[in-house]
């Protein structure tokens, strides 16, 4: 089971650092967090660096792409939180990375498809004082994005990229993020 964590971090990793950006959680944390869990599956159905536009989507779709990047921008400043006022515990510095990379893969498509970034700040919840609480905060920020995407997912059924990448990032949460919070609070 730690061999399967450890390989999802590094393909994460991968993925992340070939598309350019950073799995390192915000200056002056680490990830010295005693959980292993790692972000999971990535979408990685958005072109890289310099692509061009595919094209625009509908009304409804762009609505849903910003709708679930605002809620992981939430997400991670959320976790953000945590890592500030908690220190590295984990999973707050894996949950943060893989919120980096989900970000990224919505902004990809969101740039592809000609859709506005929707604009910050994105300030998220408050950390609890405790790392239980903390971890229950996890998992119902999990939760929440979970059930985002199941209400999503039909509005963009028309554009394969996005489908893909709903589902990636849903699996993610359900099954790597979501789990690592359930177990430690």
């Amino acid at each position: 089971m730690r061999m399967r964590a450890l390989a999802g971090v590094a393909l994460t990793v991968v993925i992340g650092l070939a598309a350019g950006c950073s799995s390192t959680p915000p200056s002056g944390t680490g990830s010295t967090g005693t959980s292993s869990a790692g972000p999971g599956p990535t979408a990685t159905s958005s072109p890289g660096p310099g692509s061009t536009s595919i094209g625009p989507v509908s009304s409804t779709a762009a609505t849903a792409l910003t709708t679930a990047l605002t809620k992981v921008h939430a997400a991670k400043a959320s976790y953000e939180n945590v890592l500030t006022r908690l220190g590295d515990v984990g999973p707050f510095p894996n949950a943060y990375s893989a919120e980096s990379q989900h970000i990224t893969t919505l902004e990809g498509l969101a740039t592809n498809h000609d859709v506005s970034l929707p604009s910050g700040p994105f300030t998220g919840q408050a950390s609890p004082d405790t790392k239980t609480a903390a971890c229950q905060l996890g998992v119902s920020i999990e939760q929440g994005i979970i059930s985002m995407y199941d209400q999503l997912l039909p509005q963009v059924s028309s554009y394969p990229d996005l489908t893909n990448a709903f589902t990636n990032l849903r699996s993610a949460s359900q099954d790597n993020q979501l789990p690592a919070f359930q177990h430690c609070a």
